[in-house]
Order: C-alpha cells, then structure tokens, then sequence
C-alpha cells in the first residue's frame, strides 16, 4: 500500500472543535476519494508556514518516513504570507531565489521527496470567502508590501514553481474562485465553520465538514484527470458525487455545542485575585480552560504607586475577525455612567502578530473564565491592532453587532520597552478612545453597549494573545 502524505496549514488539517459547525480541513476528507491501495497520512498543522513546518515533529515523520511509490501534497501559503519573521516567506523570486516561498518549498518539500521516490503534488491555497461581490486581493492571496516584508501573488508563485519543476499542480485557489462564484456569497457562508449558531459567527478561512468534503472532492477529481500513475487510478468512481458533494449530505452541527448563557451576577475568579479594586477574568477563545499560568495579573509597584502587569502566553486568546479571547481587569458600572478612564500601559514584551492587542476596553459582557469560540458581545477599546504593520497599525477598535470595527492608524510603530498613553470616555452617543499619540476615534464607536447587559458596562484592562504589558497611573472618572 502506498501513502498520501499531506503538509500544509489549517486549510488542511484536523481540528478538536467545540463550534457549532467545527473547522475540518480537506486534508481530513482526501481518503473518501480513494480506494484501499492508498492511505492518507494527514500531518497538515494549523498555523504553520511552509517555512515554520519544518520546525515541527511532524517534519521529522514526513523526512524520516516517506517511501518510494508514496505520494506528497503540499498546501501551503496562507501563513507564509504573514508578516511574522518565524513564517513569512515571500511570494517573489523563483525557486533558486532564496528566502522565497517557491524556495522554501523546493528545498523542504520538493528535492527531498523526489530524493526519497516520492511523487510531489502541490497545491495553491483556498481563497478565503468574500462576503461582497468582489473580490480583493487578500482574500486571493495576493498581499502588498508591509514594511521588510515584500507582497506578492502566492498562488501564481505556485504556479510558476510546478511549471518550472515539472511538478503535477492542484490549482485550489482558482478552482474554490470559480465554485464561490457559482455558488453566492450566502450559501459560502454554509463551507465555513461557524464558532456560533449565528451566522455572523462564519470563519471566512476555515470550512467545516461539508467544505471539507467538497475541497477533498475538487483535489482529488483533479487527481484524477492528471493522471498521475499509481495514485490517480487509484480515485473512485465521482459520479455519484457530481457536480460536487450535496450540502444536506455531509453538513451538520455539532451535537455537544452548547451555547453561551450570560449572568450579571458574576461570581468570583477562582483563578485571580482581585487587583486595586478590579475583578480579573480570562475569557472568550482562548484555546483552552483558562489558567494562572499562562494568563497572569499581578499587583507590582513602579515609580512608587501600584501598578498592574497582565501578560497572555503560549498563544491563548486573540483579537480576531470573528472572535475573541482576552485577559480582563474590570469594574462592573451602570451603562448610563460617563466615565474616562486613562492609563499608561509599559510594553515588556509583545509577539508581533495581527490579533495580539493590549489596552482599555468597554464591553458589554463579561464571563468568568470561560473557554468558548462563541461570538461574545460588542466593546471599544484603546488599543492597538495588526501591530505587524508598525506605524500602519490600527489605532483603537471595536466590535458592533459582532462586526469588527477599525479607527485610524497609528503615528509611530509600538516597541518593546515604551510607555505609551490610552484613554477611553464615554459620550453622549457611545464612546471615545485614544491610544499612544494617535487620533482621538469617536466615529464609528457611537453606539451604546446595551445588547447582552442593558444595565452594565464593564471596564476595565485588557490583553490578549502573547504579550506583556505593565499599567500604571491609572485613574477612572465618574
């Protein structure tokens, strides 16, 4: 019996989910296509990089195992684009030139399979579902420039690299363009995972089962017309699935899902101790149940006044297009209250990723140390966001009727080691905020925080995904 191996990133790999329609990726559903003289080894890991893969475990056992007559697929690019120093890997440049996707691909994937017999395959990633009529350029992996990091078009870089090493190619991002196309904005939303039973939950990048199951489809039915001896004629028959897998065949919800019920009696933390008169709560996605040891807000003294430092480790939590798990020192107040609060917020330490963020935040829920992926309820904060574009971050944010909402950008890049200023005031018709020398943003945050708790807000300090960070001065006026 020969193999299947698939690497690649989340667009592929299996997922332990408790949404209501849980993330699968195509690489989970590849063996409903073939017969028993093949079997899929799915070593695909979320979040990695054609270039962080080859970090993993998983690397070692695709190097150390792989046979003649076994085959390799290769779906990565989604992370590689990312502007982080331990995964992006540019988009321009051929396969000699180094430092570029093409490359990382050849000398990691491509050389050592055909050293080894293996039979490369390489994919382009999924596009990542749109919901307007057009489509833009990073929804098609195509990225601009962002500082060091040049953009470029990934999936024509695939392209171009399985022409020039005559490698056999999936071409998934056109292929999942054109079905996106046939089949509409809304019913995409219905390939996507959903954290939530509400549609607004949809993850735009990962599928669920049923999208797992169609994209496992259109790979292997490409498969098979490339006839790539010893696997394609291998694929069984796909009548019986044609044009593509019926949605009411394989979609169906997570029979565990239960979904979050708020109480604005809140008990308290048994994780944190309250500190200088706020309650301490990790909450939202954050991966796991919440713990003291990778989410921590102690009481510390600088210039000789308390001060607070949170810090969020090991990935947990994340400020991110549809969901939301953070660290949070509050006070819980009326909702008509106006209030400023203002502090100083010490960077110790941050990872540069697009969904850390750290500052002062008003919502309109809270929940005690709750690990869940549901949409939780609207907020403002002042604070920073998409901190890997320097001085083009985003300058204060917030989330209305579960929709992320962007203020201005900032004027300098936020490093390790400064001490910056935020604010955040309630208005006549919301809220403002300000965070470090960037514009005071009140537009877009002129809303009240009423939905899930029309008799409180709750304010407070917040951090989320892996960073460190000391306030300091803080003062709240009522």
């Amino acid at each position: 019996m020969s193999k299947l191996w698939v690497v690649g990133d989340s667009t592929l790999s299996s997922f332990e989910d408790k949404y209501y329609y849980p993330r699968y990726g195509y690489g989970t559903k590849l063996g409903e296509y073939l017969n028993d003289k093949v079997e899929v080894v799915n070593i695909a890991l979320s979040g990695r990089s054609s270039l962080s893969f080859t970090k993993e475990e998983n690397y070692e056992t695709l190097m150390n195992n792989m046979e003649s007559g076994d085959f390799l697929l290769m779906g990565f690019g989604h992370n590689d684009e990312k502007a982080e120093v331990d995964r992006f890997r540019t988009a321009v440049g051929d396969y000699k030139t180094e430092g570029s996707f093409a490359n990382s691909l050849y000398i990691n994937y491509i050389e050592p399979a055909r050293t080894a017999g293996v039979v490369p395959i390489l994919a382009t990633p999924i596009v990542r579902r749109k919901t307007e009529d057009n489509w833009s350029k990073v929804l098609l992996h195509i990225t601009e420039d962002n500082g060091d990091f040049k953009g470029g078009d990934y999936p024509e870089a695939v392209r171009k690299l399985a022409a020039d090493t005559h490698v056999a190619l999936v071409d998934m991002t056109e292929i999942t363009r054109k079905f996106y196309e046939e089949l509409g904005v809304e019913e995409t939303a219905y390939l996507h995972a959903w954290s939530c039973n509400n549609m607004v939950s949809v993850d735009n990048t990962h599928t669920n089962v049923w999208g797992a199951y169609v994209n496992a489809f259109f790979v292997m039915k490409t498969i098979k017309e490339l006839g790539i001896t010893g696997l394609s004629e291998n694929v069984i028959d796909l009548a019986n699935y044609m044009p593509y897998p019926a949605k009411e065949n394989y979609l169906e919800a997570n029979k565990d899902y239960k979904p979050v019920e708020f109480n604005s009696n809140l008990e308290a933390s048994k994780l944190f101790k309250d500190v200088e008169g706020f309650k301490v709560s990790a909450f939202g996605d954050i991966l796991a149940p919440a713990d003291n040891k990778d989410f921590s807000c102690e009481l510390e003294e600088k210039d000789g006044k308390p001060a607070i430092r949170m810090a969020v480790r090991e990935n947990r939590g994340k400020i991110s297009i549809v969901t939301d798990g953070i660290l949070f020192a509050f006070k819980q107040i009326p909702a008509a209250t106006k209030f400023k609060l203002t502090a100083d917020i010490t960077v110790n330490d941050y990872f540069s990723n697009d969904q850390v963020s750290f500052g002062l935040m008003v919502r309109d829920d809270v929940y005690v140390d709750m690990d869940t992926a549901d949409v939780l309820g609207d907020y403002v904060a002042a604070a920073p966001l998409f901190l890997t574009k320097k001085e083009n971050a985003t300058n204060c944010f917030a989330r209305r009727s579960s929709e992320q909402v962007l203020g201005s950008k900032l004027k300098r890049e936020i490093k390790k080691g400064m001490t910056v200023k935020a604010c955040l005031f309630a208005t006549e018709d919301g809220y403002g905020a300000s965070f470090d020398d960037g514009d005071v943003i009140t537009g877009g945050f002129d809303f009240k925080l009423t939905t899930v708790d029309p008799r409180h807000v709750y304010l407070g300090l917040f951090v989320s995904r892996n960073a460190d960070v000391t306030f300091s001065n803080i003062s709240l006026e009522m």
